[in-house]
């Protein structure tokens, strides 16, 4: 190993710790061991770790360091090679089932303030990538699709038709300038094309080649696509019948499913929103262990084939499942397992 692979520590005289030479390795699981009283929480609390962490906080400026938690120089007379630490001690400070190394460490609040920041949402249903899209980053994922020649291009939006009849929804578009939808693959004047039984169509705003020199005009399209599409556009290759949906919102146009937007909650075990739906942040599930209940299914339910209910005189617990049966035609007399699912359901 290389001279730089390691912490040197010079006369340490920490606590009970006698003038220690010492040279541990970078990079290795190092476990130090002795009698009580030897000095090992000396060596590796407080003066490895203590030396790391205070040579960490002065990376800082004088107005952060102020709100940190700082530890006395340890008495060494020179330690080098030395990392930022983090110390972990062995104790259970909490008494809960929710604690664990990262709450107690705090990585868990930095965890979840980056998974907000770098999450990439994919679509639950289509597997589609989710992204709020701007003209401009519509335009960098299509100009690919321009290799040299003229590409034929529509950029349209969709209007819904929620509740409006053919003719009022015809008289709107036409009022507002347009002219052409995009249906079956097909462009079509909108008073010969507006099919009553679809419940969306897509309007055409322009029509033009894709080619770098059209940059400007694209992106004015679609920022007015944007505007009449309330936040959806629709790009499409005619000759290649290729349809590509965009969405300003956390939106997939694909799917027409509405997302939130990341935030540290949705990545805590310990908020609803980030919560296991089955175990609640727990970790664990209650739930019943029939082999435990049943150990044996040989017994009818009269010769107590539930465990906990056995067929002692005076029991309620018992008498009230005889009753139950009785009253749902169950048999009590045959064992469990030739029982019908249906009643052991119930």
């Amino acid at each position: 190993m290389r001279e730089n692979d390691f912490i040197r520590i010079i006369r340490a005289k920490q606590n009970n710790l006698k003038n220690i030479n010492l040279k541990l390795p970078l990079y290795q699981i190092i476990t130090i061991t002795g009698v009580s009283g030897s000095g090992k929480s000396s060596l590796t609390f407080d003066t490895l770790y203590a030396e790391g962490q205070r040579r960490y906080i002065e990376t800082f400026s004088p107005y952060a360091r102020q709100f940190m938690e700082r530890m006395d120089k340890p008495q060494v007379d020179k330690i080098e090679g030395i990392p930022p630490a983090i110390a972990i001690n062995n104790k259970n400070l909490v008494k809960t089932s929710r604690s664990t190394v990262g709450t107690m460490t705090e990585i868990t609040d930095f965890c979840k303030l980056l998974f907000a920041k770098i999450a990439e949402l994919y679509c639950y249903q289509c597997g589609k990538k989710v992204t709020k899209d701007t003209p401009f980053t519509i335009w960098e994922s299509i100009i690919p699709h321009y290799y040299g020649q003229e590409l034929p291009l529509i950029i349209a939006f969709p209007v819904k038709f929620a509740g409006f009849n053919r003719e009022e929804v015809e008289a709107y578009l036409v009022g507002m300038g347009f002219s052409r939808i995009y249906y079956n693959h097909t462009i079509l004047p909108i008073n010969q094309g507006l099919p009553p039984e679809q419940k969306e169509i897509l309007v055409i705003m322009d029509r033009l080649p894709l080619r770098p020199e059209n940059k400007k005009r694209i992106i004015d399209s679609l920022e007015g696509a944007f505007r009449f599409g309330n936040g959806k556009v629709s790009v499409i290759f005619p000759e290649e019948k290729t349809v590509l949906k965009f969405s300003a919102d956390l939106h997939c146009p694909y799917c027409d499913l509405y997302y939130q937007n990341p935030r540290p909650n949705f990545f805590s075990f310990n908020n609803p929103l980030g919560a296991c739906e089955i175990c609640h942040g727990f970790g664990k599930i209650i739930d019943l262990d029939l082999d435990l209940v049943i150990p044996d299914q040989r017994k009818s339910l009269r010769e107590g084939a539930i465990k906990i209910w056995k067929p002692e005189p005076g029991r309620i617990e018992f008498d009230d499942l005889m009753n139950f049966c009785h009253s749902r035609g169950i048999p009590t007399n045959i064992p469990f397992a030739e029982l019908k699912e249906k009643d052991k359901e119930d």
